[in-house]
């Protein structure tokens, strides 16, 4: 894939894990104890320092079509529809900490179903991020983070030397930056986001 900037076992398991994360699929009672599904709904947002700079941004998006076109199976054009545009949302820009602090900061503004981001209120809808100027005419209404995991090499857990947070464990999947995410790493993606999704909806 002369277009990527990833290795292609990389692109083949972040596809592989958009996909098993699309398959989950549980089964909850409502307020009026009827039965519905919950499936699995993958997002992408941006925490790297790539997010600091458009030109970046759109580099990995061009990675993603890029590969999408390389591949030429329907199946994979569906899995990455959602995803080539835009990411779904940016890490802060402006903020600068350590990684863990950067994604943690993310999550408290969206983990109760509102977005804080761009003056967005719980009532309206957001706009999502595009290559261009980071906005399209696309509507994305307001969401809840039900379950997360944050691929990265940085070490999340260990954030300093001083420094241990234990409350990333059920959600950080460290990469080898030499190597790329694995389908091991897939593996160990799916069952933490798995966890989070039966401890969301209190599922034995």
């Amino acid at each position: 894939c002369d277009d990527c900037i990833f290795p292609k076992s990389t692109m083949h398991a972040l596809t592989e894990l958009l996909q098993k994360v699309c398959d989950i699929s549980l089964k909850i009672k409502d307020g009026n104890n009827k039965q519905q599904t919950i499936k699995g709904n993958p997002v992408l947002v941006l925490s790297s320092t790539w997010r600091a700079q458009q030109e970046f941004i759109n580099d990995i998006l061009n990675s993603f079509k890029g590969y999408v076109a390389f591949v030429q199976q329907q199946e994979v054009q569906q899995i990455w529809k959602p995803h080539l545009d835009a990411f779904f949302d940016l890490v802060d820009p402006c903020y600068h900490a350590t990684r863990h602090d950067e994604i943690f900061s993310w999550i408290r503004d969206n983990e109760r179903g509102k977005n804080n981001h761009n003056n967005n209120s719980s009532n309206k809808k957001r706009k999502r991020r595009t290559p261009q100027e980071l906005e399209c005419s696309s509507l994305v209404v307001d969401f809840q983070v039900r379950s997360w995991i944050a691929l990265d090499d940085e070490d999340l857990v260990n954030v300093e030397e001083d420094r241990v947070e234990k409350k990333a464990i059920p959600h950080a999947v460290k990469t080898e930056s030499s190597v790329g995410l694995t389908l091991q790493d897939v593996q160990l993606g799916v069952k933490l986001l798995e966890d989070q999704m039966h401890a969301f909806y209190q599922l034995t």
